[in-house]
């Protein structure tokens, strides 16, 4: 039936939910420091991780990347860049000054800049030689990607009211959230408007789209 992984996934979030709190607790832990070194001590704005690399984005404009190994640190890296919004661990962060950069996390190293947008660069999603980005201008970016330093615009997508916050897309759809507290579907291979989906009181902050379910968090404290 449909969704039938969800329904079976949720009963095992909330046994794992419950778990953490109770190690909490009960001290059933193990704790292990990461310090940041920020020279400016502005903190950490965005973070994602594998079983490779912990990436950080801070608020001093820099990325940090730890590389692990058995959970221990082997290395770490700092590169200059303008006020990190999001964090993609393999290629991508948007910036503030509306420019997405692509990186090579391993070497440390700028492969490539692209320049569409007027305003910041709210967030992005990449997968399978293509990636969407969404921005303050209110509009969406869909870019072909032959290789790091070969990314092409294909498509603009215009359409929200207000700032783009989020996007996720899979081989059939394209879905963004905005401020203008409506949430837009796309066609991913023509890039055409497919519907609009209504419901939030007031502007969207995260959605995410799996297996074509939507779910959306607002700020009018609803998730839908």
């Amino acid at each position: 039936p449909p969704n039938s992984f969800y329904r079976a996934l949720y009963p095992k979030i909330i046994q794992d939910i419950e778990t953490i709190e109770s190690n909490w607790r009960c001290g059933r832990h193990s704790l292990q420091r990461i310090h940041c070194r920020s020279e400016t001590s502005k903190g950490v704005y965005c973070l994602q991780y594998d079983d490779q690399k912990i990436v950080s984005g801070l608020r001093d404009n820099t990325i940090k990347v730890r590389m692990l190994h058995h959970g221990i640190l082997m290395a770490w890296s700092a590169y200059a860049i303008n006020n990190i919004n999001y964090l993609f661990l393999s290629l991508s962060h948007s910036a503030e000054n509306s420019l997405c950069r692509v990186w090579d996390v391993n070497a440390g190293e700028m492969l490539n800049t692209l320049i569409h947008h007027c305003e910041a660069v709210l967030h992005l999603r990449f997968n399978n030689g293509m990636m969407v980005t969404c921005s303050k201008d209110r509009s969406i970016a869909v870019w072909d990607m032959a290789s790091p330093t070969d990314i092409t615009l294909r498509r603009v997508l215009v359409g929200h009211r207000a700032a783009v916050n989020v996007v996720d897309f899979d081989d059939k759809y394209i879905v963004s959230a905005s401020g203008d507290r409506t949430i837009k579907v796309w066609n991913t291979s023509t890039c055409e408007f497919v519907r609009t989906l209504n419901g939030h009181k007031r502007g969207i902050a995260c959605l995410q789209y799996r297996d074509r379910l939507v779910v959306s968090g607002s700020s009018d404290n609803t998730i839908r």
